[in-house]
Formats: C-alpha cells, structure tokens, sequence
C-alpha cells in the first residue's frame, strides 16, 4: 500500500462579478482567484478493502480555534461552526468515490484531514481538499495527473475544485479565471506576489443563502479592466479595478461583516473585501512585514471573535509526497 500527503491551499476571490442567472439554476460567475499559503493537510493511503475511511481533526487543536473564534470546545464538545463531516457529504469522500468508480478501482483509501482552513469561508477549502485528493489518488494508482477524466470529475464534484487540480510543480498557475458557472478556467500566468491579512468571523455564510438574496446587476461589470491591470502587475490599478458583487447580499444576512471590513480597513489594508459568498474578509498588504503587525494588532483587538492570518499568494496544486506504508 501507499501513502500520500500534501497540503491543499485557501483560495480568494479579487475580482466576483454575476453576469446572468442561468435556465439551470445556477448564476453566471465572472471571477478571478488566487491560491493563498492558508493550508490543511492531507494524507491518503491506500487500502485494500473497498470503501474510504476519513478521519478529520482541527490543527493545531480545535481548543485552539475555538479559543480564537470564541467557541466553547471544553469537555469534547464540537461547536456546530466547527464540525467536520466525514461521511460522503465531505466533497473528499465524494471525490475519492468518484475516482474508484470512473477508474474502476476496486481498493479504497484511508483518509487523514488536518482542517485549518474554515468551512462557509469563501475560501474554497472543500474544493481544494477534493482537488488534492484526486491528484493524491492518481498519483497512488500512476495515472497522470493531466488526465481529462481526472478534471471531468473535478468539476462533478463542484465549481471551484478544478482550480485546484494540477500536476503540483512550480508551473502551476497561482491565479486563474474562472467562467461559466466556474468550471471555465483560463490560468492566468502573471500575477504579483500578494500579501493578506485574512479574517474569518465566527459565523458562517450559506453560499445558497448568499445568492438567494443577490440581485443580478442590469450592467455588469468585466473582468477585463482588472486583468489587464493584474498583467501589467500594476497593483494600484488592480486596487481600484477589485470588486465582490455577493457582498451586499452577505451584508444583508451578516451586517457585521461591515465592522470586520472597516476595521481591515483602519489598521491600513487596502483594499478590503468580501471573498466568495463570505463571510471570510481579506485586505490586501503592501509586504509580508506590514501584514505581520496589523495580524498582531487585530488580534489584541478582535480575538476572541476571529481567526487571523496573514497569507501570501501561491500555485494552486501543491507538491503530493508518496511513500511506502
């Protein structure tokens, strides 16, 4: 049997517009997102009987979180924000389901998830798990990771999962366009090295919920005036072009979202703003040294509340390890 780990990244949202609402459903997205150093940690090995075993755990401790978040985690008691599920509605179960039946593997896979990144972020850190599981398995079972099959079920599994899926050398793309309903991804090969003051409040938003609330804009806004300021790495343009089109229907169901982003804004990130369909915020540092002492300051001033981190901007696709078990 083998064994493989890796360490999937967050994601953030710097550009979200919605276009249209479309006959299945779902809504037309216009977005460009960038893969953040915020990480969990995965190990996948493989087993012979035929089914996926997942265990799952907060790093460095879910007292630990939950003390930063303001939770109670006391006498083995997991606050609802913090439960981790690890049956088949974990998109790494489904994922890995997917991979034995489109492959036709008849062995499973034992499953160890170390969770930092928040779940009803915006962050995207289900679909990087789900990515990185893949790549995990077709690396276990030598299949090549450029594989169609491989991406077809990337995207079954959900929008944001292909962003995710690569080989894991340094020519993965950090940022990408995302379109359709954001399965359509253009890589985008230029992008600056970003550093972010990342905040996660201690409440969560329903994506669902988030959009039920969205009035679609009569006049959208393209992407383009942004990504021709993100290939002449011209940050200040990209500053005034940045924009998230879900964040007023966020505010609607989570007003205090308002507080977070203005008090990103007070300690001298800008711009701020919502990712995805929230409720993690990010404001945008001009180097790693001056993210460093805003986390240290908000943190006196918003913990407990809310998780911090500073990150930085990184490829999508991490490097898998395998070994022998």
């Amino acid at each position: 049997m083998t064994v493989a780990r890796t360490s999937p990244p967050a994601k953030l949202n710097l550009f979200l517009e919605i276009p249209a609402r479309r006959d299945d459903g779902y809504h037309e997205i216009d977005t460009v997102m960038v893969a953040i150093d915020w990480r969990d940690e995965l190990e996948i090995e493989s087993i012979p009987q035929g089914r996926i075993e997942l265990t799952a755990s907060w790093l460095p401790s879910i007292e630990a979180v939950a003390g930063e978040l303001g939770l109670d985690a006391s006498d083995g008691d997991v606050p609802e924000l913090l439960r981790i599920p690890t049956d088949d509605s974990n998109l790494v179960v489904r994922a890995l389901d997917a991979f034995r039946t489109s492959f036709g593997i008849k062995t499973g896979f034992r499953v160890r998830l170390g969770k930092r990144i928040p779940a009803g972020a915006g962050m995207g850190g289900a679909s990087s798990d789900a990515a990185h599981a893949i790549s995990c398995a077709a690396q276990i079972h030598q299949i090549d990771n450029r594989s169609r099959e491989l991406h077809e079920i990337a995207a079954s599994i959900g929008s944001d999962v292909p962003f995710f899926l690569g080989r894991g050398d340094p020519g993965s793309p950090v940022a990408a366009l995302a379109t359709g309903r954001g399965e359509l991804l253009s890589p985008l090969q230029t992008c600056p090295s970003i550093h972010f003051v990342v905040a996660y409040p201690s409440v969560s938003l329903s994506t669902a919920g988030v959009y039920a609330q969205l009035n679609v804009p009569p006049h959208p806004v393209g992407s383009g005036s942004f990504l021709q300021a993100m290939a002449r790495q011209d940050r200040e343009s990209m500053g005034r072009e940045m924009m998230n089109r879900l964040t007023e229907p966020a505010l609607k169901i989570l007003p205090q979202l308002n507080e977070l982003l203005e008090s990103l804004w007070q300690s001298g990130l800008q711009p701020c703003q919502l990712t995805g369909s929230g409720s993690a915020c990010f404001g945008i540092a001009r180097d790693a040294e001056q993210a460093k002492d805003i986390v240290k300051r908000l943190k006196t001033e918003l913990q407990p509340g809310v998780l911090l981190r500073m990150a930085q901007t990184v490829p999508a696709a991490t490097p898998i390890e395998i070994e022998p078990s």
